[in-house]
């Protein structure tokens, strides 16, 4: 390994091309950790696994009431009524669909240990069969669990006082039981004048949650079941499970089948939706897919203009000591050292440049932060940031140091 020394005192007779190198490789930095990060955030809740049945759930909505309010016996009747329909095996009155956000419930969730977090509730009757989830630990609800929701009440008809069940996602149960134990678990609400408690009956391995534009910083599956059962709401809806061969010809059918058991009910201006569950997601995140690729290619240029910017600037400078290069290789040193030399200087000038851009990320960051409203860059993406931009500029300084330590000695003396 060349001395450190030597290097630095070659640097500093020759300022320019060094100088030119950290600014690009700093600037670089700044960019490329941001747009990294930027690109992670939009990529994770699209890799998180759902949950969900493949390929056999449909989901119903936008069934509303001219009069104002279903009741139960009128939901329990359009729920029988897709239960006929042949191929359907599970149906679920419902408040809270996946990718919908139509009627949406949270609960705002506090640990033992202090740790607290916003959920998305999926409230209804049998939700753990008609979205397909699989059961990781502890029991679905029972009959005794359900208790009544009803929208036209102002309390949803809850009994404060008892200790309701629930059933969490392993990523949330991660989150609020950081020591394990979640399975029989106590939790309350983390709202200081909330007097709801509640009770860790099962965990389900994933669900993602139906606001879409909260499923972030790891917050993607922060979702729970809760025994609820619908018996009043202005806008009806339904999980339907289906056989997945038979998927199609029950979305067909559904449309008539709902018509004809609730007829004039309807509100005549508003069509009944009924929606398969991948089509919903596929359209959810069309946003997030189209920023993915756009910051897929801020990245992509990014490294490519500083790989090539990198590889022209060090051509250049190796070109300017050719001279020196030849003396060396005069004196002894094999072209083994001299590739070394140059990995080693371009190694020096990239933690040079990463102490400067690191800094300007995270003032960049902020700025996003003030005026976007993105997640703060979190502390992993410095060591990562300095990975990356040793080894790019590792690859970048490769073809000149390898065209340096081809230079022959006879080239020391050409210029005598």
């Amino acid at each position: 390994m060349p001395p450190l020394r030597h290097i630095a005192s070659t640097l500093y007779r020759q300022r320019l091309m060094p100088t030119l190198v950290v600014m690009q490789i700093a600037l670089a930095c700044a960019i490329l950790v941001n747009a990294l990060f930027l690109l992670g955030q939009q990529l994770a809740p699209m890799l998180v696994p759902d949950g969900i049945a493949k390929g056999q759930l449909l989901l119903v909505d936008q069934l509303v009431s001219r009069d104002g309010q279903w009741r139960a016996s009128r939901i329990e009747a359009g729920a029988r009524a897709l239960r006929a329909v042949p191929g359907v095996h599970a149906v679920s009155p419902a408040l809270g669909l996946p990718m919908k956000q139509t009627m949406m419930m949270t609960y705002d969730l506090k640990g033992p240990g202090g740790a607290s977090a916003t959920a998305s509730a999926f409230a209804g009757k049998g939700m753990l069969q008609s979205l397909g989830l699989e059961l990781q630990q502890g029991r679905d609800f029972v009959a005794s669990d359900y208790t009544d929701l009803d929208l036209s009440s102002r309390d949803g008809s809850t009994d404060k006082s008892a200790t309701m069940p629930l059933i969490l996602t392993a990523a949330l149960a991660r989150k609020l039981f950081p020591d394990g134990g979640a399975l029989g678990g106590q939790l309350r609400d983390a709202d200081a004048g909330g007097s709801g408690r509640y009770v860790v009956v099962g965990i389900v391995r994933h669900l993602l949650r139906y606001q879409v534009g909260e499923l972030d910083d790891g917050k993607a599956e922060y979702a729970v079941l809760a025994p609820r059962r619908i018996t009043g709401t202005p806008i009806l809806a339904y999980a339907v499970r289906t056989d997945p061969a038979r998927r199609d010809a029950v979305h067909a059918a559904m449309p008539d089948v709902l018509k004809r058991e609730f007829g004039a009910e309807l509100m005549p201006e508003i069509d009944v939706r009924v929606d398969d569950y991948e089509s919903l997601r596929r359209d959810a995140f069309k946003p997030r897919r189209a920023a993915a690729w756009l910051l897929a290619t801020v990245c992509a240029v990014v490294t490519f203009i500083t790989l090539v910017g990198i590889a022209s600037l060090t051509g250049y400078w190796v070109a300017q000591r050719t001279r020196q290069i030849g003396i060396r290789r005069a004196l002894g040193a094999t072209r083994g050292q001299i590739l070394r030399y140059f990995q080693v200087e371009n190694l020096a000038l990239t933690t040079i440049a990463v102490l400067i851009g690191m800094p300007l990320a995270y003032a960049i960051n902020q700025w996003l932060m003030q005026h976007y409203e993105l997640a703060r860059l979190p502390w992993y993406c410095l060591p990562i940031g300095v990975l990356a931009l040793w080894l790019l500029g590792q690859v970048a300084v490769y073809g000149p140091a390898r065209r340096a330590a081809a230079v022959p000695p006879a080239m020391a003396t050409r210029s005598v």
